[in-house]
């Protein structure tokens, strides 16, 4: 006999796998969405909000948009099973550590997640999104950009 599981057992993580990914991904597209209120979508906001909406917030503010940010990563995946770890640096461009069981085929979908949120969280910025396997220390695996005046995204992978 064969010490090996049936095939159903290995079929199993593999879809459940792809399944995680595919909701964490919505789950993200539709986070920006129900985090507004209907009322801003209405009406446009004056010309001095609009001008601040376009430039970085600075200092204790600008922290705290980061932190909410990625609260809200952290929230989309409670279990981490696409998401180890995510984080922020100075330049704002956002780390993920990614879990094990995602397809690598899956990751430049993800990041075009990650970006589109970004933008609506940090508008008028050019944005960039680095992927990491799990692994100490941690590789990576591919980069992916937004520019901001284009709204062009790119997704670089490592060789």
């Amino acid at each position: 006999m064969s010490d090996s599981p049936p095939n159903g057992t290995i079929e199993r993580p593999m879809r459940f796998s792809k399944m995680a990914i595919s909701i964490v991904g919505s789950s993200l597209l539709l986070l920006g969405a129900c985090e507004k209120p209907s009322s801003q979508a209405l009406a446009s906001p004056p010309p001095a909000e609009q001008n601040r909406a376009s430039q970085p917030t600075s200092g204790l503010q600008f922290k705290q948009r980061q932190v909410a940010f990625l609260n809200r990563i952290r929230d989309a995946d409670p279990q981490r099973q696409v998401i180890d770890r995510a984080m922020l640096n100075e330049q704002n461009e956002l780390g993920l550590i990614l879990d094990r069981s995602v397809e690598l085929n899956r990751i430049p979908d993800l990041m075009r997640t990650m970006l589109t949120q970004m933008a609506d969280e940090f508008p008028g910025q050019d944005l960039t999104v680095i992927a990491y396997t799990p692994s100490n220390p941690p590789q990576k695996v591919g980069t992916a950009y937004l520019n901001s005046r284009t709204k062009e995204m790119n997704y670089v992978p490592e060789c």
